[in-house]
């Protein structure tokens, strides 16, 4: 599983973001486990590795990121842009 090295200059997560978290974490999360989420949020330079923010505040909290981890399949990318 691609995750991005470091969080973007314009990530939705960085602690000035604008961006309602709640409104975009609730677009993917799983309507059947609360604090679940069913994916997991792209970067959107790199457009295929999940976000930074996302797998630092999220990565125990969706089953690819928690079998990425297990399986020691994580690969660390840079986010480009």
């Amino acid at each position: 599983m691609k995750v991005c090295s470091r969080q973007c200059p314009t990530c939705i997560y960085r602690p000035d973001s604008l961006f309602d978290l709640k409104k975009l974490e609730a677009q993917i999360a799983d309507p059947y486990m609360a604090g679940f989420f069913k994916g997991h949020r792209v970067c959107h330079h790199t457009k295929d590795a999940c976000c930074r923010g996302f797998w630092n505040k999220h990565k125990d909290s969706f089953a690819l990121g928690q079998v990425a981890q297990r399986m020691n399949v994580v690969i660390f990318v840079a986010p480009g842009g």
